[in-house]
């Protein structure tokens, strides 16, 4: 395989992420399911404190709907393009899911955690850490399930990529509705093209 063939893997794959990252905004923002109740850690709330006593989150559709449509997406690409069988096309697209639900969880428990103790107005340092400690978390997650299903996966571009992408998150709070289409094209595009550069070439 040519060098130039190797590179145009990449960036086909970041077209596919910017085109998932499209479709999850939209999904987020016509769906919504209201605020989800996310789980206490060791009696802490990493949320914002709720009625009740709830310990919340934020829209469950953000939870749920851009890793499961950039896990739909890539892994159904994969399996066309014999990189992966059923059950690992299938296993990825779970991995996406949770992986991106786990992301937001961490993006929204440490958002509130940053802000008081950084105490910086307007809170863009503190969104774009939570935001960056997320994508490194959901993106080593993905990234470790991806090289199980398909070992000799290199797993440092991908997760430094997940990370460094998350800190545009406050573009979702500035820009609201362009915002939120722009950091989920960055975000999977950067992502989807930076994991393909990571597959193994096939042999």
């Amino acid at each position: 395989m040519t060098r130039g063939a190797i590179g145009v893997e990449p960036a086909r794959f970041a077209l596919l992420g910017a085109a998932s990252g499209m479709l999850a905004a939209a999904a987020a923002l016509v769906f919504h399911f209201g605020d989800v109740e996310v789980p206490r850690v060791v009696g802490v709330c990493f949320g914002f404190s709720g009625s009740g006593g709830r310990c919340e989150g934020v829209d469950g559709a953000l939870y749920w709907f851009p890793g499961t449509i950039f896990g739909l997406l890539f892994g159904v690409t994969w399996l066309w393009l014999g990189r992966f069988d059923a059950i690992r096309a299938a296993g990825f697209a779970i991995a996406s899911l949770f992986s991106n639900a786990i992301a937001v969880f961490v993006c929204v428990g440490l958002f509130d955690r940053f802000e008081s103790l950084l105490e910086i107005d307007p809170a863009d340092l503190p969104l774009s850490l939570a935001g960056a400690v997320a994508g490194l978390a959901g993106s080593a997650l993905l990234s470790g399930v991806t090289r199980l299903l398909a070992p000799g996966t290199r797993l440092l571009r991908p997760i430094i990529a997940g990370a460094a992408l998350g800190f545009l998150t406050p573009l979702i709070i500035h820009l609201e509705f362009v915002g939120t289409f722009l950091f989920y094209i960055l975000w999977q595009g950067g992502y989807g093209a930076a994991l393909a550069a990571a597959l193994p070439r096939p042999g």
